[in-house]
């Protein structure tokens, strides 16, 4: 169903070449092992635990994305990627999709409205995500983590992340995987939804939201941690990447939506 070569794609955990054991069988040459999901049709490459996560940290991963699985269930509309929107249309525009173009945390959807209503046709779409979702979708998937993903070095002229690096774990370790994956001609597009910490709560929640726990080490029921502008800026200058474009658009007087293009 979904046309993705094997030569570009590698271990997750390794980093090694993988071969085909069956049509239904990848392995690394360490013993590390992914099956293909049958019924969707899409390769599995979430490890059976992250290397880089502490046990708690693992558990805290799991019991946020049962919470995702809930609130796109009962709330999908609130999603950037679901439907139309013009912070999902300003972050499409500002994407420049060419070549081959990888969407880290493209969603359950079958394809997100940035690239839908924004698509370049010349251009080859992938997209990995927790979730296996909706199927078939409108580019080639594979379910994986975005620090760690299944893809060799340099394989992508554009790698993008709509807003799913704020539920990362390890955020560093997301922005060192989006950027080893893309050609050093290439650039990483990342949307980052800033909110102030005097925001005022909601004056009424759904009954599903009041009941979803934040897990430990958490935030919040869905984020590990909220970031601001300033806290991404100081990740770029720690891994010597170079901002080549940003954008900010204000919601209200205490949200915004920032744009960052960044290089090697």
């Amino acid at each position: 169903m979904y046309k993705i070569p094997l030569e570009l794609l590698q271990s997750p955990v390794s980093k090694k070449p993988l071969t085909l054991a069956d049509e239904f069988t990848l392995k690394d040459e360490e013993g590390n092992v992914f099956k293909k999901n049958i019924e969707a049709g899409h390769w599995n490459f979430i490890p059976s635990r992250s290397p880089i996560y502490s046990e708690e940290q693992w558990n805290t991963f799991k019991k946020l994305i049962e919470n995702f699985v809930i609130s796109y269930e009962k709330h999908p509309e609130v999603n950037v990627s679901y439907d139309v929107r013009q912070d999902a249309f300003d972050f499409g525009d500002f994407c420049k999709y060419h070549g081959k173009v990888l969407d880290i945390g493209c969603g359950p959807h079958k394809i997100p409205s940035y690239i839908k209503y924004k698509r370049n046709n010349d251009a080859e779409y992938y997209g990995i995500d927790i979730l296996s979702g909706e199927h078939p979708k409108e580019l080639n998937f594979v379910q994986a983590m975005g620090e760690h993903l299944p893809f060799r070095d340099n394989s992508f002229d554009v790698t993008i992340s709509g807003t799913s690096l704020l539920h990362y774990v390890d955020v560093k370790a997301g922005i060192k995987e989006a950027l080893r994956v893309t050609k050093p001609s290439g650039y990483s597009c990342i949307w980052l939804g800033v909110k102030s910490k005097e925001a005022p709560k909601p004056k009424q929640s759904p009954d599903w939201y009041k009941k979803l726990e934040t897990p430990e080490g958490a935030e919040n029921p869905f984020h590990y941690k909220r970031y601001t502008e300033e806290d991404f800026e100081k990740i770029f200058k720690e891994l010597n990447l170079i901002v080549a474009e940003k954008k900010a658009y204000p919601v209200d007087e205490w949200r915004k939506n920032v744009f960052f293009r960044i290089k090697k």
